[in-house]
């Protein structure tokens, strides 16, 4: 056995993966993608595998760690223990192509389903109160619920787009960046900062037909606009992201409807315009969805009823048609 072989033998799992994330995956994804990886492996998987050597990672071992995300007392959801399984597979398939192993000890893990949450969706009422409340209101940041409403823009979309994003003639929106917040790396008193990144996916990257009425609204915020982004703080910077979800949080407390996540008001959007026949490839592209099944599997409910609306269209027609038969 040479030296580098018994060197990769000795290799524990925490070590490898803090070579691994900071050598392999640190520049080659987003920040909070590199910051939420960061938060898996040290809070999940150290504390559970950290102190195994890479070859004691036997497909038994990791399956067991698996058990443990599930059941420990404060377990994890379904959901979240799907992606740590996955990255910590990512990052062993790196190591058997390194020769640190000889295979991925995760290739036959049996993970925990994750059940397809329910979307909430804002009723027609709701949506109109809503958007009375942000008539009425003196706060300008406000249109960018009616934005989203009407263009299924994401709250970090919505943050990062500027005038220039909008063009007035043609009658569109080009998505291209997104503001978030991201653990702060250079060190000062935040522990987080916030960042202009491209959107975390090619699809994400899209054109949004404008309807008329919004780019006349938008037309009239520009004229007493005095900054680049177009929904923006008095002195014309960005609005953080948690700030619009505050002041999200009172309009719908103004309006009378019950609090639901900013994230709502896109899937408003998705249900609506589902509700009034727009075909499912146009939603799927209008949201940035990587294909139609994603749309398809998120808006099954919509889809459902208007099949059902779509089912006594066919009826009538049944009827007309007897009715008409019967008389010549």
């Amino acid at each position: 056995m040479n030296e580098q072989t018994d060197r990769n033998e000795q290799t524990r799992l925490s070590d490898f993966l803090d070579w691994w994330i900071e050598t392999v995956i640190k520049g080659n994804v987003r920040r909070n993608t590199y910051t939420a990886y960061r938060g898996y492996i040290d809070n999940h998987i150290k504390r559970l595998l950290g102190n195994n050597r890479l070859k004691e990672l036997t497909p038994a071992a990791i399956q067991q760690f698996v058990h443990t995300l599930c059941t420990e007392e404060r377990g994890l959801a379904a959901k979240t223990v799907r992606v740590v399984a996955s990255m910590l597979s990512g990052a062993l398939e790196c190591a058997a192509g390194y020769g640190y192993i000889p295979k991925n000890p995760c290739v036959k893990m049996r993970l925990p389903k994750a059940a397809e949450k329910e979307v909430e969706v804002f009723t027609q009422d709701e949506q109109s109160r809503i958007e009375y409340a942000v008539e009425r209101s003196e706060d300008a940041r406000t249109l960018g619920i009616v934005i989203c409403l009407y263009t299924g823009l994401r709250l970090g979309e919505l943050c990062g787009l500027r005038w220039e994003n909008i063009d007035f003639e043609n009658k569109f929106i080009t998505v291209r960046k997104s503001l978030n917040r991201a653990e702060n790396k250079g060190g000062g008193r935040n522990k987080t900062v916030m960042l202009e990144q491209e959107p975390k996916t090619a699809n994400a990257k899209r054109i949004i037909p404008l309807p008329d009425f919004l780019r006349e609204m938008l037309k009239k915020a520009k004229s007493e606009s005095n900054g680049p982004p177009v929904i923006s703080m008095k002195n014309g910077r960005y609005v953080n992201p948690r700030t619009l979800q505050i002041l999200y949080a009172k309009l719908l407390k103004t309006a009378g409807v019950p609090h639901c996540k900013f994230h709502t008001t896109r899937h408003t959007f998705a249900t609506r315009a589902i509700e009034i026949g727009m075909d499912i490839k146009s939603v799927s592209e209008i949201l940035g969805h990587a294909n139609a099944t994603i749309t398809i599997n998120r808006y099954v409910h919509s889809l459902t009823e208007q099949k059902i609306k779509g089912m006594r269209m066919l009826n009538a027609y049944f009827r007309d048609k007897k009715a008409a038969d019967s008389m010549s």
